[in-house]
């Protein structure tokens, strides 16, 4: 045989063998990567497939209504004069007579603070006037004891009488009652989006708790926090003067 035809016909056959071995040898080896990939998504963390299952939020509140036991209130004394001197002393007297109401109920006061008195220049009326004023704040045992400084206060003329706070000395384990029925309530919520959307819930994974503090009279959580979501306080029935609130968004992963 002629040798270059040789050398073609083994060129040949030696292609059409790394063609049919190709599939046979290389296969395997992109099976095996393909696989290991599919496992690295499976474990990594987070990694839900889309068409398995995924996340949702909801919000949860709860609310303990309370009768308080303590009574936090504040309010300002302000005096004002021409002359700063003059206004100093004015200031010294009216808060003596302030000191004075208060030590009047001293048996039934929890706290009191009381800010140092700051100097003012006012240039908006006709004429320069200073002005000082000093805040106090104070809890109180008793409503009879806070009606009471409230009425003597009034009657020396200060004003802002209106800050008052309702408490109790129980207002912590309320606060965490409050949290768990918010949680309550959230776990309540995701049970039946995923039974409507025929979902299996496959619990929490993330949860925060936005606020919880007393309120005088029910209110809605703010409207920062829910927009259109916001809770329908008015629609529940009336607490009985006090309450603490709590709010909660909870993530929850579900699986088709």
């Amino acid at each position: 045989m002629n040798p270059l035809w040789t050398y073609l016909l083994g060129a040949g056959l030696f292609g059409a063998g790394l063609s049919a071995a190709g599939p046979a040898a290389v296969g395997p080896t992109v099976a095996a990567a393909g696989a290991a990939a599919a496992e690295q998504d499976a474990v990594r963390p987070g990694a839900v497939p889309a068409q398995q299952g995924g996340r949702f939020r909801v919000a949860g509140f709860g609310r303990v209504a309370f009768e308080p036991d303590l009574f936090g209130f504040a309010f300002v004394v302000v005096s004002e004069a021409a002359e700063p001197g003059a206004a100093r002393l004015r200031h010294e007297q009216a808060v003596a007579l302030a000191r004075d109401a208060i030590a009047a109920q001293r048996a039934e006061l929890d706290e009191t603070a009381a800010d140092a008195p700051g100097l003012q220049r006012r240039d908006d009326a006709p004429a320069t006037r200073y002005r000082y004023q000093t805040r106090f704040a104070l809890r109180l045992r008793s409503r009879e004891a806070l009606m009471r400084l409230q009425q003597r206060l009034a009657e020396l003329g200060i004003d802002g009488l209106d800050q008052v706070q309702p408490l109790s000395q129980r207002l912590p384990e309320y606060a965490d009652q409050a949290r768990r029925l918010a949680l309550q309530d959230a776990q309540r919520k995701a049970e039946t989006l995923a039974a409507a959307a025929g979902w299996r819930l496959l619990g929490p994974v993330a949860v925060r708790i936005d606020d919880d503090r007393p309120w005088w009279t029910p209110q809605p959580p703010t409207a920062r926090q829910y927009g259109a979501r916001a809770y329908n306080y008015a629609a529940d029935a009336p607490v009985r003067g006090s309450e603490t609130t709590a709010q909660v968004e909870v993530e929850y992963a579900y699986a088709r």
